[in-house]
């Protein structure tokens, strides 16, 4: 940085970064971290990596916070805040061995005067759609405050999770059009229009449209929970009877191999709950 810059066109600020968590991961076992770090930045403070947490649910959960206390930024002579960037790499490790999921780089500028709000983001440099949701909180401690800043990229996928459905109405007006529609990749956006910006109407044991959403990708199945922990559907799947169709099946309670020395299926199948088969 220029020292020759005036300290008033320099304005310092703390910068509070929390990693939440990383969803959607297409695997069911092993660890996985995050490392971070400012760029341009050697000071100590300015790097850092969450503990190794165990993927559960195709979930990581850490809710890691951690604050640079000195972040100079310049404001260039248009009166437009510089760009200052901090990189997320996210990595698993399975059997004592490291893979990159994938990387994610956000400009500490375009959080400036936004309100601390934790963002979903698909990694980049990844084979895989999992999102990872991070919260940038800029606190100005001095110099000039008259700057404008960069308009949040397009790298975001969720603002919250109101980003993409607005705050749901209240029960007399159930029907509710998304207000905004912001993904990362652009081959899909039609695709996520046409999914999420229908007409909402809740029914009983569903759960409100972002609620839902949060939930699939949290690895759920979009179904409000009842008081024993299950959802709709697999409380429909618990209470599913099995009735007795002894008698009711071709062959049940006869011989059942076939004259060429062949055995029926069902014959093998133990795990059929419908019928027996008599010794």
């Amino acid at each position: 940085m220029n020292v020759l810059i005036p300290k008033s066109r320099r304005p310092k600020f703390a910068v509070k970064v929390t990693i939440h968590d990383l969803a959607n991961i297409p695997l069911v076992s092993g660890f996985v971290f995050v490392r971070w770090h400012l760029q341009d930045s050697a000071r100590g403070d300015a790097r850092g990596r969450t503990d190794k947490v165990p993927i559960k649910d195709h979930k990581a959960i850490w809710n890691y916070e951690r604050e640079i206390a000195r972040v100079r930024m310049v404001i260039e002579k248009d009166g437009m805040l510089s760009d200052k960037h901090v990189v997320f790499e996210v990595v698993s490790e399975y059997s004592g061995e490291k893979v990159e999921l994938g990387t994610l780089q956000l400009n500490m500028a375009e959080f400036v005067k936004e309100k601390p709000t934790g963002r979903r983001y698909l990694l980049h440099e990844s084979k895989i759609n999992s999102t990872i949701k991070i919260t940038l909180d800029c606190r100005q401690l001095s110099g000039d405050a008259s700057f404008s800043t960069p308009p949040l990229s397009s790298g975001q996928v969720f603002g919250g999770i109101t980003g993409v459905i607005a705050e749901q109405k209240e029960k007399d007006d159930p029907l509710h059009v998304p207000s905004q529609l912001i993904v990362a990749n652009q081959a899909t956006p039609s695709l996520y229009r046409k999914t999420l910006t229908a007409s909402w109407q809740r029914q009983d044991g569903e759960l409100p449209a972002e609620e839902c959403i949060e939930d699939i990708f949290a690895g759920g199945d979009g179904w409000a929970k009842d008081s024993d922990g299950l959802s709709r559907g697999r409380r429909l799947t618990e209470d599913l009877p099995y009735p007795d169709l002894a008698g009711t099946v071709p062959g049940a309670g006869v011989d059942l191999k076939r004259k060429n020395g062949e055995i029926m299926g069902w014959a093998e199948r133990h795990d059929l709950r419908s019928w027996t088969v008599a010794g």
